[in-house]
């Protein structure tokens, strides 16, 4: 009887299946944070927005099921983050020029 071998490690793939442990009893993952937990922590900033933004803004929110402030504040990370120094170039100026772009055939 000849030995089965996994072609790339060469292993014993039998070996490999006796080493698993089954359980009917799979570990939880953590469940992400509440938002309250998210809120603590925070320091309430005031924005005047248009009226239409701000409509906008709770709709999209909405949409995503997060909170208006949790959007606004991706937002702004996003943002920070295209601001980056290391960059060739910023990805704000990036993102202007190929949204500029006229669409293609």
């Amino acid at each position: 009887m000849s030995t089965m071998h996994d072609p790339i490690s060469g292993e014993d793939p039998r070996k490999f299946l006796d080493s698993l442990v089954y359980t009917d009893a799979p570990e939880m993952p953590a469940l992400p944070p509440t938002s309250e937990e998210i809120e603590q922590g925070m320091v309430t900033t005031s924005l005047k927005l248009p009226k239409d933004m701000r409509d906008r803004v709770r709709e999209v929110a909405a949409d995503h099921c997060v909170t208006a402030s949790m959007l606004i504040r991706q937002y702004i990370e996003m943002g920070l983050a295209a601001e980056q120094p290391d960059r060739l170039i910023p990805l704000s100026d990036a993102i202007r020029v190929l949204s500029n772009l006229r669409p293609t055939a």
